[in-house]
């Protein structure tokens, strides 16, 4: 059997196996902001590589550069899970993390075009890999009233990092080009990599279960995930986790827009969509707490309810500071969801396949991330009223509170429901008998 490779040598456990579970939590933090700076950065470049005369490129050919992040984005959300399930969460975070840095400094070097699209794809392969690692470790680190909140702080450092982005580039590049974002962005990498060596653990419940007993064959991995009885559950989850972000990247592309087709002046159209994300933040803080009260379903559920609710009541011609509230709501139910459903999938498969469900289900989400900008193109070029625009987009919330319900009244491995008190829905399945030895509780 293939274990974890640790940094620390001797036969000795970790020396991280000691740290508290708080410092987990700012590294964790730390690493998430690390990527969300260098997802934003691209758009906080875009009009120096417009303008970047030894280049000269075309809107279409820059666009076709910031496509390529969002590309390796999905294929390293594929492919980590079974990197991270076989050889450890910390290890594998810390290889995604030192890619997102490699890739900011190729860009900053790059002399052609083709080889800063070479590391933006390298930026994206590392981001996408980041969290499906980082969730996993997150979850089990967790106290077991707990997984929702810790992994929605860990969350946070992705809009922390993209405003730090903005902030940078607003700082740094005036009268220097592109580079010099990049260069922060690298330099950040090379500070968070050892930071996160030192002090981030490896998963105790993790190293229990790849090192007491030999998994029974198929019982790790993505071969665990996409097989019965666990391949409906896993399509379920993918399903939700497009539409997910589907909601998240066609708000956050289009509401301003949608907003003026309401007869709102462009500053507050945009005033709209910073209040959507901080409602995501804050919002999605508290659904967390929601969540480890009530149970993974309720809350994914009530999200995307929440979110339909809202964005249909965007459309309606209330008083500004209504409006704003009802925006909130909006960013915690329809953005704030995808935080509570990578919760409900870690909680759904065993240790050895944990990993592995979030990154398919991630990878296949970013089909959503595609779609959600082109269906509000659609929606808008099609020139319908106001109200059915808004309307429209809300559909997608609806699917996905159905699917969420669906999900819940599935187990993994039996046949009809279990009998379960509120708290215990969407917690960890009992794994099938072959599998119980990988399925440990989280200390």
């Amino acid at each position: 059997m293939s274990t974890p490779a640790f940094p620390h040598t001797g036969g000795k456990p970790p020396r991280s196996l000691s740290t508290p579970t708080g410092t987990a939590l700012a590294v964790g933090l730390a690493v998430m902001t690390l990527e969300g700076f260098d997802l934003v950065a691209f758009g906080a470049t875009t009009p120096l590589l417009l303008d970047y005369r030894p280049w000269d490129l075309t809107v279409a050919l820059v666009g076709l550069l910031g496509s390529l992040t969002p590309i390796g984005m999905l294929v390293g959300s594929l492919l980590v899970g079974q990197f991270t399930d076989r050889f450890g969460r910390r290890r594998t975070t810390l290889v995604s993390a030192a890619l997102v840095s490699a890739g900011m400094f190729a860009c900053a070097a790059a002399p052609l075009p083709s080889l800063f699209g070479a590391g933006r794809f390298v930026v994206g392969l590392g981001a996408g890999a980041i969290y499906p690692a980082m969730a996993p470790l997150i979850f089990e680190l967790a106290p077991d009233g707990r997984k929702n909140l810790y992994s929605g702080i860990v969350q946070c450092g992705t809009p922390i990092g993209g405003a730090f982005a903005a902030l940078a580039a607003n700082t740094l590049l005036s009268g220097h080009g592109f580079p010099a974002e990049y260069l922060v962005g690298g330099f950040a990498g090379l500070l968070v990599l050892p930071m996160a060596y030192a002090w981030l653990p490896e998963s105790t419940e993790y190293q229990r279960a790849v090192t007491t007993s030999a998994p029974a064959p198929g019982s790790r991995g993505v071969r665990l995930v996409l097989k019965p009885p666990y391949l409906t559950t896993t399509l379920l989850f993918c399903a939700m986790a497009a539409l997910s972000f589907l909601l998240i990247f066609g708000m956050n592309t289009w509401l301003p827009e949608l907003m003026r087709t309401a007869d709102y002046p462009l500053g507050s159209s945009q005033t709209f969509l910073v209040l959507l994300n901080l409602g995501a933040t804050v919002g999605g803080l508290a659904m967390a707490l929601l969540a480890d009260r009530a149970g993974s379903k309720g809350a994914v559920t009530a999200s995307f309810a929440l979110g339909a609710a809202a964005i249909v009541g965007m459309s309606a011609q209330l008083p500004l500071p209504v409006l704003y509230g009802i925006v909130i709501l909006g960013g915690c139910g329809a953005v704030g969801v995808q935080g509570l459903l990578n919760v409900y999938i870690a909680r759904t498969y065993p240790v050895t396949a944990r990993a592995s469900a979030v990154g398919v289900a991630l990878g296949v989400g970013r089909i959503g991330a595609i779609a959600g900008p082109t269906l509000g193109g659609w929606l808008l070029a099609a020139d319908l009223a106001p109200r059915w625009n808004f309307i429209l987009f809300a559909v997608p919330a609806v699917l996905g509170a159905v699917l969420a319900q669906a999900a819940g009244g599935r187990t993994p491995h039996g046949r009809g429901r279990m009998r379960r008190t509120p708290r215990d829905h969407g917690r960890t399945a009992p794994a099938p008998r072959a599998q119980q030895s990988t399925a440990g509780r989280t200390p």
